[in-house]
């Protein structure tokens, strides 16, 4: 990670500290929306290699900055306008740390429309748009989501390795085996080996339950 890009995931997991919005995730409290920001920066830096026509910096900043605008966000509407409210914080943080108004500007865009992912199949947006939804709904997929949501059923009061089964196939990764959402090609193989751990860790899941023969 770059020094100036380490120094905005400082600042970000400072200013989601202070907020206090981390108490309002529940009942996911082992859940970080500064570790998730970071890693959807992570998977920006994977897919960024087979698309030399994207802005690097424009996407890797505004991926990094996504989801800001929780810290601004009331309990009851943790998700509603966060994208119109970080895109405000971002834009303001950018031009405060020597970025250009023009630079600014685009990422507060790419950030207020990180929701838009109806425009993912289409491609009919700009591609560091596409590939900052592609980071955002590559985080928590595959062997992160698993774990999510082995941990979210472990902390209830009553609990069941077949209520965890169940859980695991509500996951789009195993519902819709036919859908890959993705755009560009390394976020395409990315997504289908997510869906191949997840189909696979199910399939071995109910044979260790005993509910397959095979």
């Amino acid at each position: 990670m770059e020094s100036k890009h380490l120094a905005m995931l400082k600042d970000i997991r400072r200013m989601v500290d202070e907020s206090g919005v981390e108490q309002f995730l529940d009942p996911y409290p082992f859940r970080s929306r500064a570790d998730h920001m970071y890693r959807s920066y992570c998977w920006a830096k994977r897919i960024l290699p087979c698309r030399p026509d994207a802005d690097a910096e424009l996407t890797l900043v505004a991926t990094l900055f996504h989801d800001i605008g929780v810290i601004r966000a009331t309990p009851e509407r943790l998700k509603e306008g966060h994208d119109l409210l970080g895109a405000d914080i971002a834009c303001d943080y950018l031009v405060h740390h020597g970025y250009s108004a023009a630079f600014a500007d685009t990422a507060a865009a790419l950030i207020a429309g990180h929701q838009q992912r109806d425009l993912l199949q289409t491609g009919q947006t700009t591609i560091e748009h596409i590939i900052l939804m592609e980071a955002d709904m590559l985080d928590e997929r595959g062997a992160l989501g698993i774990v999510w949501d082995a941990m979210a059923e472990g902390s209830k009061t009553d609990q069941s390795y077949l209520w965890t089964l169940e859980r695991f196939k509500t996951r789009k990764l195993y519902r819709r085996p036919e859908r890959n959402p993705m755009y560009t090609e390394l976020a395409r193989a990315f997504w289908a080996e997510k869906q191949k751990l997840h189909m696979n860790f199910v399939l071995a899941l109910e044979r260790d339950l005993g509910l397959k023969d095979n």
